[in-house]
């Protein structure tokens, strides 16, 4: 298996921080996202990172190198990274995927449990979610039948004033997904769409459409949500550091 983290962007909302750093060499009690990620990462097995880099990636390729604690990792630059958005990154590391992968944004910071949960599923394609939280939380979400089959994926510009969050899933931002998922159907897909719509969108467009088409093993694994922690700016920055209390 091997690990996939998006790394690119620029972290425009955390400016007081990012202006000298990216935003993946942040640090909570002391330990960077990017290096808690890794760490989560070889305790699953993988033996092999694709990092997609952009924004100061010289720092990030000057802190970890090309081999952290015996785990290969590979950059993949996106060099249209303050024009591009997830989309763009994801598309761009297709040719050094291998394997099955996890798949993860640079931005978040859990514990161990959170990736061995998602470990464990033998979907095609498996989507950590936590029940949606309203106070809390905004952004994509996901909804599900009993069996954990997701059904839609709702972006958070779809989501009107009046959408029904009552069964809604937010998406942590973290993924299993199969090889031949990714080779034969997401990747495709999304190649389509940078080719013919978009590069400044998110992979999750392309992701809802092959869910709505109700065709491939889709499920989602469901993780409560003091166990991650997504940091987009300070006020997300400054919970991280009031509750996340040890990184294991």
């Amino acid at each position: 298996m091997q690990g996939l983290i998006l790394a690119a962007g620029m972290g425009k909302r955390l400016k007081q921080y990012t202006d000298r750093k990216p935003k993946v060499l942040i640090e909570v009690h002391e330990i960077c996202l990017l290096t808690n990620a890794l760490e989560q990462l070889i305790k699953q097995g993988v033996k092999e990172t694709i990092i997609v880099v952009g924004y100061k990636k010289e720092m990030i390729i000057e802190k970890y190198g090309f081999e952290y604690k015996n785990m290969k990792i590979i950059y993949v630059e996106n060099c249209l990274y303050e024009h591009t958005n997830n989309i763009y990154s994801f598309y761009l590391a297709q040719e050094y995927i291998n394997d099955d992968i996890l798949m993860l944004e640079g931005d978040l910071l859990y514990q161990e449990e959170v990736l061995k949960q998602l470990n464990h599923s033998e979907a095609e394609c498996s989507i950590l979610v936590s029940k949606y939280n309203q106070k809390t939380m905004n952004g994509t979400v996901i909804m599900a039948d009993q069996n954990g089959n997701a059904k839609s994926l709702v972006l958070k510009d779809m989501q009107g004033a009046e959408f029904d969050y009552t069964n809604a899933w937010k998406t942590v931002n973290i993924y299993k997904m199969k090889k031949h998922f990714i080779k034969d159907h997401l990747f495709p897909a999304v190649k389509f769409y940078i080719e013919t719509e978009d590069k400044n969108s998110y992979y999750e467009k392309v992701l809802g459409s092959i869910i709505y088409y109700n065709t491939h093993d889709i499920k989602i694994v469901k993780i409560d949500e003091k166990d991650w922690f997504e940091i987009d700016d300070e006020t997300d920055l400054k919970y991280a550091i009031e509750n996340f209390n040890e990184v294991e």
